[in-house]
């Protein structure tokens, strides 16, 4: 199989550490807190929900605390990740695991949800206007986005390994965009007719830099997310983390 050379996902799934995070060897992360409550102001008993970039399905494990019905599915274009979360969620009939890409143009379902959300994916992908409007095509009201977001757009790769091709080009890294306010809503607003809200990023300072502390002392990862002078920091870039609420009018 071929793979996009910032697919890192694809070629390594151990790349994210969402499966330490449903088997609960890692703690809830406090953007899944953060999702909560928003969704909780939304949320009605019977509503259907999205994860949009779902990894393993770990978000669920906290939204399924809003009701003991609650209906979820999770889409994500990394393969081994559905598998596992198919096998671990196998005899939960209120959860649905597919593949499916967010920056295809060929979309194999068209199903439509009440909430749909996309957390922590965004600033990963070679582009915004195709994710977005891929989101917003399957939502009937409500999608919410955590991703960078500043007053100037920072486009950014963070290498894997410093291995180049022939042209200078790296063959094994991440996307590590940040988006302009601007941009986004000049994005979503040709899309269709939303309301948008901007949220700030809460998080306990603490708990995010005591994961660090533990993944770099167990595994060498110094790309994951640390905190510096209250500033949450991955690699050398600041992680300005923002939340977008589009509403469907």
């Amino acid at each position: 199989m071929k793979y996009n050379n910032w697919d890192t996902w694809s070629k390594n799934p151990n790349t994210e550490k969402t499966k330490l995070r449903v088997l609960k060897k890692l703690p809830v992360m406090e953007c899944t807190k953060q999702l909560k409550k928003i969704i909780a102001k939304i949320y009605k008993p019977e509503m259907k929900t999205l994860d949009f970039g779902c990894a393993s399905g770990h978000y669920y494990l906290e939204l399924c605390k809003l009701n003991k019905n609650f209906k979820y599915t999770g889409y994500d274009a990394t393969k081994n990740y559905i598998k596992f979360a198919k096998k671990h969620f196998k005899d939960n009939k209120n959860v649905n695991f597919s593949v499916e890409n967010l920056v295809s143009k060929n979309q194999n379902s068209k199903e439509k949800f009440d909430i749909v959300y996309s957390c922590n994916v965004l600033l990963h992908l070679p582009e915004l206007k195709q994710p977005i409007k891929n989101l917003l095509s399957r939502t009937s009201k409500y999608c919410i986005i955590r991703t960078l977001v500043d007053d100037h757009t920072h486009l950014s790769q963070y290498l894997k390994q410093d291995v180049f091709d022939k042209k200078g080009n790296p063959t094994y890294y991440n996307f590590q965009n940040t988006y302009s306010y601007d941009y986004i809503k000049k994005t979503i607003k040709k899309i269709g007719n939303y309301k948008i809200k901007f949220e700030e990023d809460m998080f306990n300072k603490k708990l995010i830099h005591d994961e660090y502390k533990q993944i770099t002392r167990d595994t060498k990862n110094r790309g994951s997310t640390r905190i510096s002078d209250g500033l949450q920091i991955s690699g050398s870039k600041v992680f300005n983390w923002k939340w977008i609420i589009i509403e469907k009018k």
